[in-house]
């Protein structure tokens, strides 16, 4: 489903108009299966308490998008190799 979905992702963030932005991205995000739903809330929420003890794990949220980055936002098609 999200492969599907992915496309309207990357198209909603690179909307210029901030608020147009957090609009189009609540909509993708709300109309996600329930488990994705669950899924990603929980997965936000500890990397959100992750990045505000960035000072005692370098963490922040820069360092989690490089790491985390690449294996949760990427086509079915993608290779490793070449990102």
């Amino acid at each position: 489903f999200f492969t599907d979905k992915y496309a309207d992702f990357i198209d909603a963030n690179r909307k210029e108009d901030p608020i147009e932005r957090l609009k189009t991205l609540k909509r993708l995000i709300h109309d996600l299966p329930e488990h994705h739903y669950e899924t990603l809330k929980f997965l936000s929420a500890h990397l959100k308490t992750v990045a505000e003890n960035s000072e005692k794990n370098k963490m922040e949220p820069r360092n989690l998008a490089i790491v985390f980055g690449p294996t949760l936002v990427r086509t079915s098609d993608d290779n490793m190799t070449h990102m």
